[in-house]
C-alpha cells in the first residue's frame, strides 16, 4: 500500500469536566491586549506580540456571495457553503424559500504558530436556531484547541477527545446558549493536520473521505463515519439510556431517528447541543482516526490526492466514490468544491424538489501544508511579515478580541456603514445569522 490505513479509531468516553478556567483558556492564549470579563490576562499579550497573530482562519462562504479574499491558494485549498430551500405555499402553488444556513466551514491554515499545521471543519446545525450552535463551535473550539497547543502536537487524539466534549458541556450550561443549545445543536467534523499524519474527529454525519490514487484510478477511502442512529453500538447505547430508534426508509429516507419521549427526531447519534436528547443516549464524543498520508505526486502511480470533508448536503444524494470522481476532474481546489456543491444542489433538486439541506464542503489538494523556517518560535505566534497584507483583527468576543486571528469578510470586525451594507447583502451574500460576528451579544462566551 502507498499509504498506511488508519492507524487507529477510537470513541471517547465522557469525562469529568474541566474547571472553567481552563474551558474558556482559548481567550488567555490569545494575543490580545485584553481579556473577556473573569477571564485570566495573557502575560505574552504585549505590544509586541499585538504585531503578530496565531493562525488565520477562513469561513466557508456563501456560493454566489462574489470573490472572498484568502490567504491560501485556492487552487490547493477550497471552502464554499449554500443554503437550503424549504417549501412554502403560495398564491400560485407550492413554492421554495430560502432558508437559514446553519452549516458553518471554517478553514485554519496556518494554525496552532505553523504552516505544517492546519484545522479542516465542518459543523452542520439542527433545530431551531441551531445556527446559533453551529457557529458558536466554529468560532471556539478552533481557538481552544490552539490554547492547548503543546499538547494538541504531542498528544492530539487526547486533545480532541477532551476539548470537543468540553464544548457540549459548554454549551448545555451556557447562561445564554443553554436553552437554545436544549433543543438545536450541530455536528462536528474537526480535521487536525500535523504535516503529513491527521486525526479525524467526527461526532455526526458530517463526512471526510480522502481520494486515492492507484492503477484503477482515483478511489474514496472514508476517514469518518456517519453517526447515524440505527447502527449497531449507536442504536445498542440510545435504547439501554430509554430512547427509540426508528428505521430509516428506502434509500435511506427518510432517516433513522432518535425519538425522546415521542418526540424531538434527530437523525444522528452523535453531536453538540441537543440537551434533550443527551438523557437518552446521544453524546458529543468524537470517535478519532489517525491516517498517515503520501501525497499524490503528478506522475506517480499512486498516493493521496485530496481530502473532501462536508456537511450531509452532500452526502445525502453524492456517495464518498462519486464525490472523489468529481473533484478528480478539477485540478483547482476551489473550482472542485463549486462542481460538488452545484451537483449536489441538482440532485437534491431532483429528488427532493422544493427541499434542500444546507451544503458545505471543503476541499484540500495533498500536500498543501508546508514547513517554513521559523515558523514556531516557541510562543505558537507567526511573525507578522509573513503577512504584510493582513491587518490586526480583534473583532469576536465580548471585548472585541479575536479568539483567532481572523482572515476574511465573516471574521472580521466591521464598521458602521459595513455593518448597513451587510443587511441589504444579507439575503443573497450569506442567508445566515443577520448579525455579523461580535455583533450578537448572546453569542458571546
Amino acid at each position: 500500500m502507498a499509504v498506511s490505513p488508519a492507524m487507529g479509531c477510537a470513541s471517547s468516553s465522557p469525562k469529568d469536566s474541566e474547571p472553567e478556567e481552563q474551558l474558556t483558556s482559548a481567550y488567555a492564549a490569545s494575543p490580545t491586549k485584553s481579556s473577556p470579563p473573569n477571564f485570566p490576562e495573557d502575560p505574552r499579550a504585549s505590544e509586541g506580540n499585538m504585531a503578530r497573530r496565531r493562525s488565520v482562519a477562513h469561513q466557508s462562504p456563501e456560493i454566489d456571495a462574489g470573490p472572498v479574499a484568502t490567504t491560501f491558494d485556492e487552487a490547493k485549498v477550497g471552502s464554499l457553503s449554500r443554503h437550503g430551500i424549504a417549501p412554502t405555499r403560495g398564491a400560485t402553488g407550492v413554492t421554495s424559500k430560502a432558508k437559514i444556513n446553519q452549516d458553518r466551514g471554517v478553514v485554519c491554515w496556518p494554525f496552532n504558530g505553523s504552516h505544517n499545521q492546519a484545522l479542516l471543519c465542518i459543523f452542520d446545525g439542527h433545530g431551531m436556531q441551531g445556527e446559533r450552535v453551529s457557529e458558536w463551535c466554529m468560532q471556539q473550539i478552533p481557538a481552544r484547541l490552539e490554547a492547548q497547543r503543546q499538547q494538541l502536537k504531542v498528544n492530539p487524539q487526547t486533545v480532541l477527545e477532551r476539548v470537543i466534549p468540553e464544548m457540549d458541556h459548554v454549551l448545555l450550561t451556557h447562561p445564554k446558549l443553554a436553552p437554545v443549545a436544549r433543543g438545536a445543536g450541530t455536528t462536528s467534523n474537526v480535521l487536525y493536520f500535523n504535516g503529513n499524519r491527521v486525526w479525524v474527529a467526527c461526532s455526526g454525519d458530517s463526512r471526510a473521505v480522502m481520494g486515492r490514487m492507484g492503477p484503477d484510478g482515483i478511489t474514496a477511502v472514508d476517514l469518518s463515519y456517519d453517526h447515524k442512529p440505527d447502527l449497531p453500538l449507536e442504536r445498542e447505547r440510545i435504547e439501554r439510556c430509554g430512547g427509540v430508534v426508528s428505521a430509516a426508509g428506502p434509500r435511506g429516507l427518510p432517516p433513522s431517528r432518535v425519538w425522546v419521549n415521542g418526540r424531538v427526531g434527530l437523525a444522528m447519534s452523535r453531536s453538540l447541543g441537543d440537551g434533550e436528547a443527551k438523557t437518552h443516549g446521544v453524546v458529543p464524543d468524537p470517535e478519532v482516526c489517525i491516517f498517515d498520508l503520501q501525497p499524490y505526486k503528478q506522475g506517480d502511480k499512486f498516493g493521496d490526492k485530496f481530502v473532501i470533508v462536508a456537511s450531509d448536503g452532500i452526502w445525502e444524494f453524492i456517495s464518498s466514490q462519486q464525490a472523489c470522481d468529481i473533484v478528480d476532474k478539477h485540478p483547482n481546489a476551489y473550482d472542485a468544491c463549486t462542481e460538488l456543491v452545484k451537483t449536489a444542489e441538482q440532485r437534491w433538486r431532483d429528488e427532493e424538489g422544493s427541499y434542500r439541506d444546507d451544503i458545505t464542503c471543503i476541499v484540500a489538494f495533498l500536500p498543501f501544508l508546508e514547513e517554513r523556517p521559523g515558523d514556531d518560535d516557541g510562543t505558537g505566534v507567526l511573525d507578522s511579515a509573513e503577512y504584510p497584507e493582513i491587518e490586526p483583527d480583534m473583532g469576536d468576543a465580548a471585548d472585541g478580541s479575536s479568539p483567532m486571528g481572523g482572515r476574511g469578510k465573516n471574521f472580521s470586525k466591521k464598521t458602521s456603514e459595513e455593518e448597513d451594507d451587510e443587511g441589504e447583502q444579507f439575503v443573497k451574500r450569506r442567508l445566515s445569522v443577520a448579525a455579523p460576528f461580535g455583533g450578537d451579544p448572546d453569542m458571546d462566551a
